[in-house]
């Protein structure tokens, strides 16, 4: 599954990249969730010319993360998890541009994040209930998936930036934006340890471990955050225009090349538990100025 970002904005994406084996099956599909409908998706086929696996492979995707053209509405993501969810998603890969945090990563430079700062966690969740369902935060980037993506930019990525894989530990921080960051916030978020930020990682992220699937992010900055490098200039949309063919060919060689069968241990992270947590039991009626000894509620 292919959750299109700023990565390749501006671009009829796949038909200007020219990637021989790909092709759209469905286009302008529409689809209803629970909290409403989503648009801006479309089923892609990858020829098994192309594939790791020697067989077609179909990709799900979604424009712009799934966000309205003409509205504000994080809860978007919601709604696209749930639809990742009904898909059977077993790889989802989100390509987007991110600012830096950190001097030493530059405007250009291609990065594949290997943990998440989310200080909203999971605000617009997707669970079907909280009683019966327990999802890890230990491994919300799958390394596996985020080794491929390595691979592919390796190969793809052009000279002007270079290259950071999941290995190098880098830490990505979600704001919801619209607006960018001030000064302070930078500082806030460079203190708390994130090298960059991105304003839909976190939702997609944890979207993805509520269903189960195997998610990576593969991302390039396009300039720095407010008071990282002063007086850096603000390149952005000519950045756009340079990096977006490249950017889009590394995601779909990307899913050509994933691995479904390969161990990650990304599904382990996503639990069932049994139903009997969701029994509510009769409230027990204690003498007043008894001692609770039932221990500690964490909720």
């Amino acid at each position: 599954m292919l959750l299109s970002g700023s990565a390749t904005w501006g671009l009829r994406f796949p038909q200007d990249l020219h990637e021989p084996g790909v092709r759209v099956l469905q286009h302008g599909l529409r689809f209803d969730t629970p909290w409403g409908p989503s648009d801006g998706w479309q089923v892609l086929e990858l020829d098994r010319a192309i594939v790791i696996d020697d067989r077609p492979r179909q990709v799900l995707n979604v424009f712009s993360h799934g966000w309205p053209p003409h509205h504000i509405d994080h809860a978007t993501h919601r709604r696209v998890a749930w639809i990742l969810g009904q898909a059977g998603a077993r790889k989802v890969l989100a390509d987007s541009t991110c600012g830096s945090l950190n001097r030493a990563l530059r405007p250009r430079d291609f990065v594949i994040a290997a943990d998440l700062l989310d200080l909203t966690q999971t605000l617009f969740s997707a669970l079907p209930g909280r009683f019966t369902h327990l999802c890890q935060g230990s491994q919300l980037f799958c390394p596996a998936l985020g080794h491929t993506v390595e691979t592919v930019a390796r190969e793809l990525w052009p000279a002007s930036g270079r290259v950071y894989g999941h290995s190098s530990g880098l830490v990505v921080v979600h704001n919801w934006g619209p607006r960018f960051n001030t000064a302070a916030e930078a500082r806030a978020y460079q203190l708390l340890g994130a090298d960059i930020i991105n304003q839909s990682i976190g939702a997609e992220a944890n979207g993805a471990r509520e269903v189960g699937a195997c998610f990576i992010s593969a991302s390039y900055v396009v300039s720095y955050e407010n008071g990282v490098v002063p007086d850096a200039g603000n390149a952005l949309d000519a950045i756009h225009h340079e990096l977006a063919l490249a950017a889009g060919r590394v995601s779909l060689r990307t899913l050509a090349r994933a691995d479904l069968s390969g161990p990650c241990a990304c599904e382990g992270y996503r639990t069932q538990r049994p139903s009997s947590y969701a029994l509510r039991s009769e409230p027990t009626v204690r003498p007043q100025g008894a001692i609770d000894d039932t221990g500690p509620l964490r909720t």
